[in-house]
């Protein structure tokens, strides 16, 4: 296969540290080999040449210090900018769209670059956003603003599900999605969760836990209904309330209403500890005893794989997680960490003591199952082969 130029963009700052981020420079990375080369291109409303690129791997290029925009205009300007920069590289050329909830970039992109340009355009479905909205509290009459913008949100993105079948093929982050993603683009490539067991993690001095306690540990956005925290804060209160001493630690970005939910419950045992940078991350995340991924069943979880799982396996700790997604795909409960069913406070509960009882006992092979699970499963470089023949112009 001749070299090929991959042009990776979306309303996304490639530099950030979102899971987002952290997705596409592991599709970067896979693909820049054998010569080929990535860009990361920020959908920004200035025009950009070779010189506004920093490489950060061999290969990766990334747009820096351009502004980030969302309109209709902008949008547009940024899809001639991007075409009229990939024209002044020669060689096979083709596109990945990583779509948000802004939506005009995702509407133009298939009459500019597809129809217009005849460029070669892949889409990444890692979420159905018709339902992101769905842990949101429910339509009423009374809530006639929220309905409305409930209805508008949906609308569009089945308007954008519809032009899925113009894209040369979708990327599908789980089983679920890409079943959906086949209603409209039989053209798919699985690729889950991705992670790199080899990366070497910075402590600090910092304490994110508490001495004396079992530490069960929480990263990523704080989000209380989508991650059922509310249900799991009630299943902490009953171990302590049982005298097994659990203290729940958090980290991640939150919204301010959220914050002041976590503030008044007055929880000794529930610690909020900030929006860490990466570095504090990984060292909030292996000084926890256990981890946790206790979402519940929405549409949104449903069609959705939390990117949280891989990090949680990569810093080599135990886990504990819900039957949602491809959750137990990859995990079998008792041997690389614990599943159990979602909505399920009691199975919850009792799955906890056990864990908390044995624990010392157990922590050894599930750790070191979990570890395997990471580089057989999730490592970005299984999937090298795979992304380079899929994404090809």
């Amino acid at each position: 296969m001749a070299p090929n130029t991959f042009y990776i963009y979306g309303n996304l700052d490639f530099l950030g540290k979102t899971a987002a981020a952290k997705r596409m420079l592991y599709y970067a990375k896979a693909l820049a080999d054998k010569g080929h080369a990535v860009y990361l291109v920020s959908a920004c409303s200035d025009k950009f040449t070779e010189k506004d690129f920093v490489q950060i791997e061999t290969n990766v290029f990334v747009l820096a210090k351009k502004k980030l925009t969302y309109s209709f205009f902008a949008s547009f300007s940024f899809l001639k900018y991007l075409n009229r920069f990939s024209e002044n590289r020669e060689g096979p050329k083709s596109f990945l769209l990583y779509p948000q909830s802004w939506f005009y970039l995702e509407l133009l992109s298939p009459l500019y670059l597809i129809l217009f340009k005849k460029h070669s355009v892949y889409y990444e479905l890692n979420e159905v956003k018709k339902y992101a909205s769905s842990f949101h509290e429910p339509q009423s009459l009374m809530k006639l603003k929220y309905a409305i913008k409930t209805f508008v949100f949906k609308s569009k993105f089945i308007v954008m599900d519809s032009l899925m079948r113009f894209y040369k093929g979708l990327i599908c982050i789980s089983r679920d999605i890409e079943t959906y993603g086949k209603q409209y683009n039989t053209t798919t490539l699985r690729v889950p969760i991705l992670t790199d067991p080899e990366i070497t993690f910075s402590t600090t001095t910092a304490t994110y836990t508490k001495r004396g306690k079992f530490n069960i540990g929480f990263s990523g956005s704080i989000l209380p209904s989508k991650e059922n925290l509310f249900e799991f804060f009630e299943v902490v209160k009953k171990l302590n309330d049982n005298e097994f001493e659990v203290a729940l630690n958090l980290c991640g970005s939150i919204t301010d209403k959220n914050l002041n939910i976590l503030s008044e419950m007055n929880q000794n045992s529930i610690s909020y500890y900030g929006n860490l940078n990466e570095n504090e991350l990984s060292n909030f995340i292996t000084q926890q005893d256990l981890l946790v991924l206790p979402r519940g069943f929405t549409l949104q979880n449903k069609y959705g794989f939390s990117t949280k799982l891989s990090d949680y396996l990569n810093h080599k700790k135990v886990i504990l997680i819900t039957d949602i997604s491809d959750n137990a795909l990859y995990i079998k409960d008792g041997v690389n960490g614990f599943v159990v069913d979602p909505n399920n406070s009691n199975m919850m509960y009792e799955r906890l003591v056990h864990i908390i009882e044995n624990f010392e006992l157990i922590k050894e092979p599930i750790i070191k199952n979990a570890y395997s699970t990471s580089k057989e499963d999730f490592d970005y470089r299984l999937y090298k082969e795979a992304l380079q023949t899929f994404l090809k112009a």
